[in-house]
């Protein structure tokens, strides 16, 4: 097999803009001679790595795969070249984390400090995003590894996954001065309801046991920040993940109400491609393992 190291910097290149034309331009040369090489490549790999059926273009499902293997391993070209050379190279010292909002606020202290123990002068770069936008951006290639909730389809090949959490959806309320709930559940009178948006992860959680409350929406987002906030500037009730809101629940800015029953278990997972990732990123995912619930 002979795969030239231009053809992977045209590839990647077009996965980033998604159209030939813009990706031509930047490799400043014709769009046919572009499409060339990209089905030269395609040839080589023996498999089609762009859906040219949609407008902007998209990745299949194999190219999405080959653009992370493609991505680290002109890093670990350039980190070669350049150690030769007696340099250094960012590129190959960025770890690339997409994480959900709510756990990249949590857990990016953390996270720092595994970057730094491992290689002094390695980058963390987070990206902190939606949890579905999240999964996406693990499909495609954009980052080496992704901190979210559990995901079936993530827990199987071609992924490797690490359960590194475990983690519990709280019913909560604002206090009054006297340390009680201002918001309690009612038969009689439905309670103000800040709810995540429906279709995101933490919202389907919480159908499950949405029926046996009587609430009335008032607010939503997909930020559990903010509606943390609006939990504790006294807005309504809302069910928040118990490491986002522990020095809330300890100060009695905020208190669980309702029974055990409406209490959530969520669990949380670093997944990855099972390619190759570049040194700092291998390392990075060696000293995630060791958090790993029931190791």
């Amino acid at each position: 097999m002979n795969i030239e190291s231009k053809w992977l910097e045209d590839f990647l290149i077009l996965a980033e803009v998604r159209s030939f034309s813009k990706a031509a331009q930047i490799r400043n040369m014709t769009q046919p001679a572009f499409s060339r090489r990209i089905q030269s490549l395609e040839e080589t790999v023996g498999s089609q790595l762009i859906d040219r059926s949609n407008v902007p273009i998209s990745l299949t499902p194999v190219g999405s795969v080959f653009r992370t293997s493609a991505r680290n391993l002109m890093g670990q070209i350039t980190e070669t070249i350049n150690h030769l050379k007696g340099l250094s190279n960012l590129d190959g010292r960025v770890i690339k984390v997409a994480a959900a909002h709510s756990l990249a606020n949590s857990f990016a202290s953390k996270l720092h400090d595994i970057a730094s123990d491992i290689i002094g002068s390695s980058i963390l770069n987070i990206e902190a995003i939606d949890v579905d936008r999240a999964i996406e951006a693990l499909q495609d290639g954009e980052c080496d590894i992704l901190l979210s909730f559990h995901n079936e389809l993530l827990n199987l090949p071609p992924y490797l996954s690490l359960l590194i959490g475990e983690a519990k959806l709280l019913p909560v309320s604002a206090c009054d001065n006297k340390g009680l709930p201002l918001y309690k559940f009612s038969e009689e009178k439905p309670c103000p309801y800040l709810s995540y948006s429906h279709n995101s992860y933490m919202g389907r959680q919480i159908e499950k046991v949405r029926s046996k409350v009587n609430l009335n929406i008032v607010f939503s987002s997909s930020m559990t920040d903010l509606l943390k906030q609006q939990v504790i500037n006294g807005k309504g009730i809302a069910w928040l993940p118990d490491y986002a809101i522990e020095k809330e629940l300890e100060t009695k800015q905020l208190t669980i109400i309702g029974n055990y029953e409406l209490v959530l278990p969520i669990s949380f997972y670093a997944y990855r491609y099972q390619a190759r990732l570049h040194e700092s990123g291998e390392r990075f995912w060696n000293e995630l393992a060791k958090l790993q619930v029931g190791e």
